[in-house]
């Protein structure tokens, strides 16, 4: 005999067999890697950087402030990268509001994309 625990909701179907969700989920993955391996090459440059700059005889806090304002600049960059990036998906599969044409914030383009509904107006989305 089977044994049939599951509720009504999850024989319904599942949301990840959705090929839409997963063709958004594999872009917003893409955008994350991409950025990741940027931020990497960047360490990979300043840590060296900061290495010989340590055992150089150039010393100064106009120095200093340079080589931290690099490092804080690159990390603010890819945050501000990352985040328009995630929202040309978002507008890639039509998830901007047509009634107040608020795009999805950053983390929540895959939310917006399974309720399908504008999180500022509640409106129906495009997509």
């Amino acid at each position: 005999m089977r044994n049939n625990d599951r509720t009504d909701d999850e024989q319904d179907g599942d949301i990840s067999d959705d090929p839409r969700l997963s063709a958004i989920d594999r872009d917003l993955a893409s955008v994350g890697k991409r950025n990741d391996n940027l931020l990497l090459v960047i360490l990979l440059m300043l840590v060296p950087l900061a290495f010989v700059y340590e055992r150089s005889g150039f010393k100064g806090v106009w120095l200093d402030a340079v080589f931290l304002g690099l490092l804080f600049g690159a990390i603010g960059y890819l945050i501000f990268r990352v985040a328009r990036q995630k929202q040309r998906v978002a507008a890639r599969y039509g998830l901007v509001c047509r009634a107040c044409g608020e795009k999805p914030r950053a983390h929540m383009v895959l939310s917006a994309a399974m309720t399908q509904h504008c999180a500022r107006c509640g409106a129906k989305l495009r997509g």
